[in-house]
């Protein structure tokens, strides 16, 4: 008994080590990079201090190919020919025509002419049980066959229904899960030139407005920290093609799971699945 207990108490620790270990990678922060320099883009992953490039994929350096050997074709050995024998031609043999033998009954048939053959006797007719089985057959035959009903067709409203609760249920799964990201160390550096100073300096003011209400906006829905914004006048135009971009996306995997199971329950609430 004391064995059991202490196999028991072992699997037991071993599976408390085993939820910690899966507890702790769902709390470890996982970290996507982003970056855009110079018409070039490069993304990675990031998990604690292991970074993985994913984009551009390394390139495998090529190995050197082992040059194949030339085979000489081997000379084929002449095999001295031989004789023929003379071929023989076999006359068919003569067959040999038998006169059917007649089988004993036909034989006695034969022998005693005077004896008149035996009238078949008419087939017992079925009574009680079976003889009602093949009218119980035929009248089954001629039942119609039972129609399945065909499904109701949804209405107009109901169909509008459906759509607008996955629209609603669709909101707020993608609300949840978005609210888990957090996107930080944004930096955006964007010459900008036009024909002349004007219009190079009107093109500012409006990049400027139209990236300050998009933020905005987008601040509603994640949780964006800014670190660097630098919209450059390029009067000369000797900064294009220096237009850089770059931030850091970072997440934790229990809340991606957290979100998928609510979002089952959510469905199932619904009854959209």
């Amino acid at each position: 008994m004391a064995v059991v207990w202490l196999i028991l108490k072992g699997i037991g620790w071993i599976l408390l080590v085993l939820l910690a270990l899966l507890i702790a990678a769902l709390l470890v922060p996982v970290t996507a990079e982003l970056c855009y320099e110079k018409g070039e883009f490069s993304a990675a992953l990031r998990v604690l201090a292991i970074r993985i490039k994913l984009y551009p994929r390394p390139e495998k350096p090529e190995k050197p190919k082992k040059q194949k050997k030339v085979q000489k074709p081997k000379k084929a050995k002449r095999t001295p020919e031989r004789p023929q024998p003379l071929q023989t031609v076999d006359k068919p043999a003569e067959k040999e025509t038998a006169a059917p033998e007649q089988p004993p009954a036909q034989s006695m048939q034969a022998e005693m002419p005077g004896q008149k053959k035996a009238a078949p006797q008419p087939a017992a007719r079925p009574t009680g049980k079976a003889a009602a089985q093949p009218t119980q057959q035929k009248t089954d035959k001629a039942q119609p066959k039972q129609t399945t009903q065909p499904k109701p067709e949804k209405t107009l409203q109901e169909t509008l229904d459906w759509v607008l609760a996955w629209v609603r249920t669709g909101g707020q799964i993608l609300r949840r899960l978005l609210e888990g990201f957090k996107i930080h160390h944004i930096q955006i550096y964007l010459p900008v030139h036009r024909e002349d100073a004007a219009s190079t300096a009107l093109t500012v003011g409006a990049v400027h407005a139209g990236l300050g209400a998009s933020f905005g906006v987008l601040q509603n829905f994640l949780d964006l920290r800014m670190e660097q914004l630098v919209i450059e006048p390029d009067y000369t135009g000797e900064h294009q093609g220096q237009e850089h971009f770059s931030c850091k996306i970072t997440s934790h995997l229990i809340i991606m799971v957290i979100t998928g199971v609510w979002a089952l329950l959510r469905l199932r609430k619904e009854k959209l699945i």
